[in-house]
C-alpha cells in the first residue's frame, strides 16, 4: 500500500521550502520507492500564478504529495516516464495523505491542464 515513511520538515528560503531531512514515499502506481534528498528546494505548487485561485498553495495536508510531485517534474527522468504519471503519482499521494477524491480532483486536473497548457507553447 502506497504510503510515506519519513515527515516533512522544511525551513523557508528565498523561493521555496529547503527539505531538512529527505521525504521518502513508497508508490504503488510506480512500484517503486521515491526519494526527495535533504536539501532539495520546492515552491509547494509549481503553478503559475495566474491558475493559484484555482491551485492554491499547497496547505499542512497536502505538502508532502506536492513535494513528491515538484520532484517527479524536476529530478524523475529515469523514474516516471512521462509528465502525466507524475501527475498520477501526485494524485495518489494526495489520497495517502487523507485528501478526498472530490479535492484531490480539484488540485489534479489543473495540475494536468497546466501541463497540457505549458506543452502547446514547449
Amino acid at each position: 500500500m502506497s504510503h510515506f515513511s519519513s515527515s516533512f520538515i522544511a525551513e523557508a528560503v528565498d523561493g521555496g521550502w529547503r527539505l531538512r531531512q529527505g521525504l521518502v514515499y513508497h508508490s504503488d502506481l510506480l512500484g517503486q520507492i521515491i526519494e526527495v534528498p535533504e536539501g532539495y528546494i520546492t515552491d509547494l505548487a509549481s503553478v503559475p500564478r495566474l491558475f493559484r485561485f484555482i491551485v492554491p498553495v499547497a496547505n499542512a495536508r497536502n505538502r508532502r504529495a506536492a513535494v513528491v510531485h515538484d520532484y517527479l517534474c524536476t529530478h524523475g527522468k529515469g523514474i516516471v516516464k512521462h509528465q502525466k504519471q507524475a501527475d498520477q503519482v501526485f494524485r495518489e499521494a494526495l489520497g495517502v495523505v487523507g485528501v478526498g477524491r472530490m479535492r484531490s480532483a480539484a488540485l489534479y486536473y489543473p495540475v494536468r491542464t497546466f501541463q497540457w497548457f505549458k506543452g502547446l507553447f514547449t
